[in-house]
């Protein structure tokens, strides 16, 4: 019952800090004055010109605004190389296993490096001491590293390079067919022996083996080194390289050879007769003798000192994974590949080399594959039709003629004596044997004999 003359209590008239009995007492928050967000513009400007003054003094004390502009720029830029080298490497690698694969996947290949080893060394038969050892082929040119003092002027069609680095000549591609076939050398170094060891700008490096001393040692890191003896002895042993590779135990894990000791033993035993080392060898696809390959892993002094000796009288050439003491050529690889000889003017990546590799050989066995084949489309031999239906007829004539004649022969052999000691019979020698036919042959066997009394 409300009282008139006093208001009642509405919505209107609630209190401040009424009380909610479900969600507590409600607090009210008032909007921030415009004074606090001045403040913090303030502070904001402020650090900001600190920022500067700090830069600027950076800046005076690189020299000014343009060397700085050009120091920050040059350290993005080797930020960007340093990121960016993982992707360009491997596209790099890539390119020279593409590049090494196509070359040793053709056969004309590695004719083309041992032509031009040929031509070379034919050029420089006048000049004493001139050896043409390592051969570079890139796209349309090829050049032939030469170890002389001084470096003879090439003939024609060859061309002298203007580029630093080892003394070569060049030659392009287009005119190796003009090259004049090369004449067998004198001396321990016969023909060529030519392996691919790597990449250098774009171009394939060989080397020949068989230009130097024949001893061969692959020094440096030890998973990198045993990559590159494995992939220089799998090129050798494909068909046509015109090599005979024996390889040691040891060399490979998956791989167990003959022990060192006993194939230096034959080897050895070989040199003694050069006759028969020349008729037991193995010869390539061009009927000449192969070159004796031995490549094995840590020699002891004494097998090192049997291998020096090898080598140095041109019956094997000889491979080794570590250093060895004696004459030899040392190839020396890091951990990321590259190969270096500074004595040969090497410088080559050889990390793509395993995996062209083996990209060759699988293409040599679909090669091998493919010729021993029967061709498609090829005509079959096949008998002419007249000679079938009288195939059965000849053979059971044939037959019945061998049946006649076995018994032709037990009934002209006499009966053997029982009781009676047998006539001394006379002895025929191997060349009436041998001219007698099938049956008088079966008819003398017991008389042919020594003519001693049956028991």
């Amino acid at each position: 019952m409300t009282t008139p003359g006093v208001p009642s209590a509405g919505p209107a008239m609630s209190h401040p800090t009424a009380h909610d009995p479900v969600s507590g007492p409600v607090l009210a928050l008032g909007k921030p004055a415009g004074d606090s967000l001045l403040t913090v513009l303030i502070v904001a400007v402020v650090v900001l010109l600190l920022l500067f003054l700090l830069l600027r003094h950076l800046v005076r004390r690189q020299g000014g605004w343009r060397r700085f502009r050009r120091r920050v720029g040059r350290e993005l830029t080797l930020t960007r190389r340093a990121f960016g080298e993982p992707l360009r490497g491997y596209r790099r690698h890539r390119r020279g296993v593409r590049a090494l694969a196509r070359h040793l996947s053709d056969p004309r290949g590695g004719l083309l490096v041992r032509r031009l080893l040929d031509a070379a060394a034919a050029a420089l038969v006048d000049a004493p001491g001139a050896v043409p050892h390592a051969v570079r082929t890139e796209a349309g040119l090829a050049a032939v590293q030469i170890a002389a003092r001084p470096l003879p002027e090439p003939p024609a069609p060859w061309e002298p390079s203007d580029e630093p680095g080892p003394q070569r000549w060049e030659l392009p591609l287009a005119e190796a067919d003009g090259l004049p076939q090369g004449r067998p050398r004198t001396g321990a170094r016969t023909r060529p022996l030519p392996v691919a060891v790597g990449m250098a700008d774009g171009a394939c490096v060989h080397l020949d083996l068989a230009a130097g001393p024949r001893l061969i040692t692959v020094e440096g890191d030890t998973a990198a080194r045993g990559r590159l003896l494995q992939a220089l002895a799998a090129q050798l042993d494909r068909p046509g390289s015109g090599a005979s590779v024996t390889v040691t135990d040891g060399v490979h894990p998956q791989y167990r050879g003959q022990r060192l000791d006993a194939v230096l033993r034959d080897l050895e035993e070989a040199a003694e007769e050069p006759g028969e080392t020349e008729a037991a060898g193995e010869f390539d696809e061009s009927g000449r003798a192969a070159t004796t390959v031995v490549v094995c892993a840590a020699p002891g002094p004494e097998q090192a000192r049997r291998l020096g000796a090898l080598a140095a009288s041109g019956a094997v050439v000889c491979l080794v994974d570590g250093r060895v003491a004696g004459h030899s050529w040392a190839l020396r690889v890091d951990g990321r590949g590259r190969v270096v000889a500074p004595e040969l003017g090497l410088d080559a990546d050889s990390a793509p080399l395993g995996g062209a590799v083996a990209v060759a050989v699988r293409a040599d066995r679909r090669r091998l594959r493919r010729e021993s084949a029967p061709r498609r489309g090829a005509p079959t031999r096949q008998r002419p039709h007249s000679r079938e239906p009288q195939e059965p007829d000849e053979i059971r004539q044939l037959e019945v003629t061998l049946a006649l004649e076995e018994a032709e022969v037990l009934q002209e052999e006499p009966p053997r004596p029982t009781l009676q000691t047998p006539a001394p019979a006379r002895t025929t020698t191997g060349s009436e044997l041998l001219a007698e036919p099938a049956a008088a042959r079966d008819r003398t066997t017991t008389a042919a004999s020594s003519g001693a009394p049956e028991d």
